[in-house]
């Protein structure tokens, strides 16, 4: 008499994070505490991006939410994206070893690009790089793996954030290692990340939340050497990384290779120019009184710039105005004279090339000027004064989302004279937080008060 092996239970899978959990479990796949971190941000906000070391089983987490998506929602249609078709089929291969567990392989048809779920008609596909799949489609879940490879020409990130807009459920996950390069789409999506209101740093972990994005890192910083495999071992926390392999590493790679994929730190030529979280920790109520004494920065752009008028008091509360456009000179030699009458301006200060003129004629009025070329003799210390101001926080933001952009666009460049703030390019306008930082270093100049003119602004 043949035997007859018994069918496997019939388990009714549950959607929501303890249903995740339930299901990776029952297929003997737990999760350590850093993927339980991502899984739960996954089923709490729209979009997640998990920025990890190479080895940190980013595939395998990924995996694991995207078959039990499509085993737990109606109709699903789960899209996984990567630089290359083989590199998505990496996290496919890794859903296909999952699909094929007992509990779950008669309700799974495999095929070479795709899974389908027999009863609900959900599948899940593999996209190319350059996104034009997308356009047109209506997923629910999208997967973005190793989004720092991403080409400049790739339009998949683009075409994955538009297409959550066709879907109030869609979601978006993204795993990657951090980019070698802070001009790419993963370094923009970063600095975008890190410009929201709530940014903290605990130890090697940035997490950076608001309404448009959950943002994880674990990164070893720039004060740490790379060379200290125990801190190193702290940002890859896969509990079979351990110091000694990290160690072997170091020595078979490159140093900027090995700060990139073991580290997780972006380019070494361009980096971040605060530390995480610094900059949200000085947000809070600025406090201004009519008639008190200010200083003011100002940088005036050109074509798609910014212009920017910031001023700090004695207190160095900071406040702020930026126009962007053509005619954004004409708005900031309107503004400068509001703010002469409602303020004693004690010094304004820019750069002599584009608001020269302007202020030439505010100094024949009777205001106090001073050229603040762009240089790096001038740029270099008065860089870092600001960082000084910013880390001990001595200053206090009005949370401005403008100016909180432009402080997590800029970059930080390394010249003979030191670093300076920069701009990753000409789409990332930094004009506001150039004019605090003219505005911060007048204010540090301050020199006792001298009998100041009547000024009559009309």
């Amino acid at each position: 008499m043949v035997a007859i092996a018994p069918e496997p239970p019939q388990i009714d899978f549950k959607p929501g994070y303890r249903g995740f959990l339930a299901f990776v479990d029952s297929i003997g796949e737990p999760l350590a505490p850093f993927q339980r971190r991502i899984a739960r941000a996954h089923f709490n906000h729209r979009k997640v991006a998990a920025i990890l070391p190479k080895g940190n089983f980013k595939t395998t987490t990924c995996a694991l939410i995207g078959l039990h998506h499509l085993l737990t929602v109606d109709g699903a249609e789960v899209r996984i994206g990567a630089a290359s078709r083989r590199q998505a089929e990496i996290c496919l291969r890794r859903m296909k070893v999952f699909a094929r567990h007992p509990l779950i392989a008669n309700r799974i048809s495999i095929t070479y690009f795709e899974l389908r779920h027999e009863e609900t008609g959900g599948e899940l596909t593999v996209v190319s790089a350059d996104g034009e799949k997308l356009h047109g489609d209506s997923p629910t879940l999208l997967i973005g793996d190793e989004v720092w490879a991403w080409s400049e020409r790739a339009e998949l990130l683009e075409a994955m954030e538009s297409s959550l807009m066709k879907r109030p459920d869609a979601r978006l996950i993204l795993i990657s290692t951090a980019a070698p390069t802070l001009d790419s789409p993963l370094g923009r999506l970063r600095s975008r990340a890190l410009a929201q209101s709530d940014v903290k740093r605990r130890g090697v972990v940035t997490e950076a939340k608001g309404p448009d994005l959950h943002w994880f890192e674990w990164s070893l910083s720039e004060e740490e050497p790379i060379t200290d495999t125990r801190k190193v071992k702290q940002c890859n926390p896969a509990a079979y990384i351990t110091p000694k392999a990290l160690r072997e590493q170091r020595l078979a790679l490159p140093e900027a290779a090995f700060a990139q994929f073991h580290c997780n730190r972006w380019g070494v030529s361009e980096s971040q120019w605060l530390p995480p979280g610094a900059w949200a920790a000085c947000a809070g109520k600025t406090e201004f009184e009519d008639g008190e004494r200010v200083w003011v920065g100002l940088d005036v752009g050109a074509d798609r710039s910014a212009s920017a008028v910031v001023w700090v008091n004695e207190q160095l509360h900071v406040g702020v105005r930026t126009w962007t456009g053509d005619d954004s000179v004409l708005d900031v030699a309107a503004f400068v004279p509001e703010l002469a009458r409602r303020y004693s301006i004690v010094q304004i200060g820019g750069d002599d090339y584009r608001s020269g003129e302007m202020m030439r004629r505010w100094e024949e009025r009777g205001l106090r000027v001073s050229v603040f070329p762009m240089n790096d003799p001038m740029m270099v210390p008065a860089s870092q004064l600001l960082y000084d101001t910013i880390i001990e926080q001595r200053l206090r933001h009005p949370d401005d989302p403008v100016l909180n952009q432009h402080v997590a666009n800029a970059i930080a460049k390394h010249k003979p004279w030191g670093w300076r703030i920069a701009k990753q390019d000409d789409r990332h306008n930094i004009d506001a937080v150039i004019s605090l930082c003219i505005a911060v270093n007048l204010h540090a100049r301050r020199e006792p008060p001298k009998p100041e003119p009547n000024i009559v602004w009309v």
